[in-house]
């Protein structure tokens, strides 16, 4: 095998890796902001079959910006806690 294949190889591997992952990140946060707006709607007395489909679409797309921006900034925190910079910023 030639040194070029390797490392195509190796870059098609790790494509597909950051894809599996991004695939995985994106359907956690869908299920989780479904999850949400179904308990949401419950809340309100009424059923998601009495929703109009791209009104229901529209409501978990907005939760799932807010939840990914929540999540970025936990994991913001996080890093800046790991390398002791969060006394420094005051956060």
């Amino acid at each position: 095998m030639r040194p070029e294949d390797i490392l195509n190889n190796a870059i098609e591997s790790i494509k597909s890796g950051i894809d599996k992952v991004d695939d995985t990140y994106e359907s956690h946060i869908r299920e989780k902001a479904i999850k949400e707006v179904n308990e949401k709607i419950e809340e309100k007395g009424l059923s998601v079959e009495q929703i109009q489909n791209d009104d229901y679409e529209s409501m978990i797309s907005d939760l799932s910006k807010d939840i990914k921006a929540d999540y970025a900034k936990k994991t913001a925190q996080g890093l800046l806690a790991f390398i002791g910079l969060d006394m420094l910023l005051g956060i």
